[in-house]
């Protein structure tokens, strides 16, 4: 082929000159090298014509052009230049430095150039920040000098003003309306379809012993309505007769709230066959309930039998498909299952039969958010709730997280439902990795923190310190609402990994420490430590650091639990299982006792507890050689579970009790939950279990045991998706389960609002800011998130700071609070600017930063700003990225990537507003025909140009 070093000398510039000045790459424009194109060069006329109307310019020729003078934007060498100019401290922006090859062009051209090259060079150094071989101390310079540029960069996005369009950081829209901030109280709840295809055919769910009463606070006054079906017989309970029944009560009672029949559209089912998808035509319509609520009437459901209810949380998956662990290729999905124990079937009836295997005795399985990275501890609540407490590493129901990783607290009503979500609002990484309800409902979680934790008061930390980890707490109240947290670390890592309440309410924390605690000593690698908060008024805190537990080794807390003036602490020390008991009579912990079950052989210890008067401590050994009393279950090879009960003085006695479970293989039990006197496990194994054959690869396991005979009461196996599942926490609800899991109906209050603070229901905290300009380029106005701000209260001080010139309202809308902005009349643009680092209120409300403005349609059919005003370009750009680890440096280099598509749409915009109608008429016009060896040559550049853009 001809080269393009041997074509006729200027061809290749002439063509250039012609065809791609108007800013195109030489990759984008590849394509356009056409017979239109060069046939338009043959004939002197058409697209890219050589005439002195088309071949003139009306724009500067753009930098990153080919035919453009050398410079760092089409030139790799001068680019990597220029990041070395920066790297001695040299300036990003330079206008002097982008110099124009059109005489008295409209300075819009070099201020666009400037800030082209400075976002190029942003795009080099991010390149050079994930080239191999960096040092510590090179990326370290990178990130320093990196951060410095986007500052100059984004200032000077802030400080230029041009002629002829206008320019923005963050994003242009319409409208802008925040993720939601809170739940209203539903006026519906709809249960699952309950019958298929006969709305009046006898439902499968009313079958049975259905008793359960309604109580409906009204006006001061509460109705109660029992519900009971004994009297009628079991093909005439349809769901028509349950609704014509029970809401002749309810209109008895003067009361508006009513149960009525819900139609469920049948849905198009399809499957392939031979690579063909293949149509099985629609699933047949079924029916629900659903109970209407009035807004003035609170209504509660309480069965009249019950039976114990377990919830598993745990990841379904394989962890490895192809065997390289390497590869991170796993897709794990988590998931709760509800389980009962008694004998009959409370799950709500299938009549669609979907495919999907079910463990015996479950009532439901629900698929959590995808953000959530491992959920690590459940407690069921006295209304028959259950609260979640996870790690969360994304959106979370359209919620923004502060940092890379968070923790969720999460509660959902016993059919499943969640009722809210409060995250901690880390502004680094946090995980959340314990949680205790007092008597009085207040909830406490607690667990380990780096970087910022906003609105915690911190005692002595070591906050950003070589990377360190700090342990927090935090309690809420019972309706979810922060009280207060309290932040603490060493010189080396420290986590808080368990909490128990007294009667009186103090909180006990026990965790973990490289390098003391509060002024006590270390003393080994890793210690125990146990320190007490108590809440005063005004939710001050008093802390009290109590004791440093442990050995010259690696110690790890791993049970906590309360008994009276006894409180009792597990560990493992050194491999050994250590339970210690500490007399609180005094106010103080004081060391009273102190157990050592023997070595774990590898394994360790799951859980603490009490059942029947006794001390329960769980966990795993890889040996029979505990010391924990008589053995009334033998162990079974591999690594068992196992229950000891012990004395509650911690003296060995002739009734201590100890319990293997497992098969010859490897049983780990994960998870302990000890209710009402009953010891519940549950975990992982590979092998057959007593009575529980193999069903997958790794299957789960929950089962009770009776501490004092080593019977096995009640027990399930169960798979996952591709035969692996892996449970990580368990919780009992010793009356949980009842006729109204059957009707896919909730225990306790139905559809409770959620609280309205904006802290409680957002990632929003105290001393958060965002600003706003009610015009493009005008004042900043600061506002600051306030102690007891609601998301209405917010938006009535944003309003009135935006002056008139947007409507901010909130909308409730999928149930849900939401803020809503948007500019009042089609004249207004209005800007919303991110705050602080750490404190930036716009993301904890799921804002984007940006101008809000409305468009119309010109001449031509293009959108237009409605304000008259010259069109606007967000660029995009994130003053917060950086260049801190591989994920952050992709993520920053496609932003700037984008950065740079948007300055050059706007030079394209310039350009083609300069260019006379005339002009651009005659470079669209149809190219003349164009000869054989006209063709053979274009074919030759084609080639050429492939090569030259890696396409060929």
């Amino acid at each position: 082929m001809t080269s393009i070093r041997n074509l006729p000398a200027g061809s290749v510039s002439s063509l250039f000159q012609s065809g791609l000045s108007g800013g195109a790459s030489l990759s984008s424009s590849a394509a356009g090298l056409s017979a239109d194109l060069l046939g338009g060069l043959y004939a002197g006329k058409g697209a890219g014509a050589g005439t002195a109307l088309t071949s003139r310019l009306y724009a500067p020729i753009a930098p990153w052009s080919l035919t453009a003078r050398p410079n760092p934007a089409n030139t790799p060498e001068l680019l990597g230049k220029a990041a070395k100019q920066a790297m001695s401290g040299g300036s990003l922006v330079n206008e002097d430095a982008a110099q124009l090859d059109l005489p008295n062009a409209s300075s819009d051209y070099k201020k666009l150039f400037a800030l082209y090259n400075g976002l190029n060079t942003l795009s080099q150094l991010a390149e050079n920040a994930r080239a191999k071989g960096v040092t510590a101390s090179e990326a370290a310079q990178l990130q320093k000098v990196f951060q410095r540029g986007v500052k100059e960069v984004l200032g000077y996005v802030e400080s230029s003003r041009f002629d002829r369009l206008r320019l923005v950081q963050g994003e242009v829209n319409a409208s802008t309306r925040a993720a939601a901030a809170g739940r209203v109280a539903a006026t519906a709840y709809q249960t699952p379809p309950l019958v298929a295809s006969d709305l009046n055919a006898a439902s499968d769910a009313l079958q049975g012993d259905v008793r359960f009463t309604l109580s409906i606070a009204r006006i001061n006054q509460t109705h109660t309505i029992g519900v009971d079906l004994s009297s009628v017989p079991p093909s005439e309970r349809t769901l028509p007769r349950f609704v014509s029944e029970v809401n002749a009560q309810l209109e008895a009672e003067g009361l508006a709230t009513r149960f009525e029949t819900r139609r469920i559209p049948g849905q198009e089912r399809t499957t392939t066959v031979g690579g063909k998808t293949v149509s099985l035509g629609k699933t047949p319509d079924s029916w629900a309930l659903n109970l209407k609520m009035d807004s003035s009437e609170a209504v509660t459901l309480t069965p009249a039998a019950t039976v114990p209810a377990i919830y598993i949380a745990q990841k379904a998956g394989n962890p490895d498909p192809d065997g390289k662990p390497s590869t991170q290729d796993a897709v794990l999905t988590n998931q709760m299952l509800k389980l009962q124990t008694g004998a009959e079937s409370l799950a709500p009836p299938d009549p669609l039969n979907t495919p999907a295997p079910k463990v015996a005795g479950q009532v439901w399985s629900k698929t959590l958010d995808a953000a959530l990275a491992s959920v690590r501890s459940m407690q069921t609540l006295s209304d028959g709730s259950v609260l979640v407490l996870s790690d969360v590493t994304g959106e979370l129901g359209g919620q923004k997280i502060r940092g890379d990783r968070d923790v969720v607290l999460q509660k959902f009503d016993s059919a499943g439902k969640l009722l809210f979500s409060r995250d901690l609002g880390a502004s680094d990484e946090a995980s959340g990795l314990s949680m205790a309800v007092a008597d009085d409902g207040r909830i406490a979680i607690a667990g380990k923190i780096k970087g910022k934790l906003e609105g915690a008061t911190n005692g002595s930390v070591t906050e950003l310190k070589g990377g360190v980890s700090d342990s927090f707490v935090t309690v809420y109240n019972a309706a979810g609402e922060e009280a207060w947290t309290q932040r603490r670390g060493s010189v080396g890592d420290d986590e808080a990994t368990h909490l128990a309440w007294d009667s009186a309410g103090k909180l006990y924390v026990a965790g973990n420490s490289t390098g003391g605690r509060s002024g006590l000593s270390g003393l080994g690698q890793s210690d125990v430590f146990l320190e007490t908060y108590e809440t005063g008024a005004n939710n001050t805190v008093t802390y009290s650091a109590a004791a440093i537990a442990g050995d010259t080794g690696k110690d790890v807390a791993r049970g906590l639990f309360i008994d009276g003036d006894n409180l009792y602490l597990a560990s493992n020390d050194g491999g050994f299982g250590v339970i210690r008991r500490f007399d609180l009579s005094g106010g103080a912990p004081a060391l009273a006792a102190t157990r050592n079950i023997g070595s774990l052989g590898g394994g360790d210890l799951t859980g603490l507890g009490m059942a029947g008067g006794r001390i329960i401590v769980a966990g795993n050994a890889w040996s029979g050689d505990l010391s924990a009393g008589n053995v009334v279950r033998d162990y079974s090879g591999g690594k068992d579970g196992f229950v000891a009960r012990l004395s509650t003085s911690l003296n060995p006695s002739g009734r201590d009790r100890l319990t293997y479970f497992g098969g010859t293989g490897e049983d780990t039990v994960t998870g302990v939950s000890i209710k009402a006197d009953r010891v519940f496990l549950t975990g992982t194994t590979r092998a057959d279990l007593p009575s529980l054959d193999k069903i997958g690869t790794v299957d789960g396991f929950v089962a009770e045991i009776d501490p004092s005979n080593g019977n096995i009461d009640w027990s399930r196996r169960f798979s996952g998706k591709d035969g692996f599942v892996a449970p990580s926490a368990i919780a009992v609800d010793p009356g949980g389960a009842s006729i109204l899991d059957r009707l896919g109906l909730p225990t306790g209050a139905v559809n409770a609002a959620d609280s309205l603070r904006l802290d409680a229901v957002s990632s929003v905290r105290v001393g958060d800011q965002l600003q706003v300009r009610g015009r493009l380029n005008g004042q900043k106005t600061t506002i600051t998130v306030r102690e007891g701000d609601t998301l209405t209260t917010f938006a009535e001080r944003m309003g009135r700071a935006l002056a008139g010139q947007a409507d901010v309202r909130v909308m409730t809308v999928d149930g849900g609070r939401r803020l809503q902005v948007r500019p009042l009349t089609a004249r207004n643009v209005v800007e919303l600017i991110a705050g602080p680092e750490g404190k930036d209120a716009l993301r904890g409300l799921g804002l984007p930063e940006g101008v809000l403005r409305t468009t119309t349609v010109a001449k031509g059919g293009k959108m237009a700003p409605a304000d008259g005003g010259y069109p606007i370009f967000g660029l995009k750009l994130n003053g917060k990225i950086n260049l801190e680890n591989a994920a952050e440096i992709g993520h920053s280099a496609a932003e700037l990537a984008a950065a740079i598509t948007v300055v050059r749409s706007a030079y394209r915009d310039l350009k083609d507003a300069a260019t006379p109608s005339s002009v651009k008429a005659a470079q669209s016009a149809p190219a003349a025909a164009v000869p054989a060896y006209m063709q053979k040559q274009i074919a030759n550049y084609q080639e050429a140009l492939a090569k030259l853009t890696g396409s060929g």
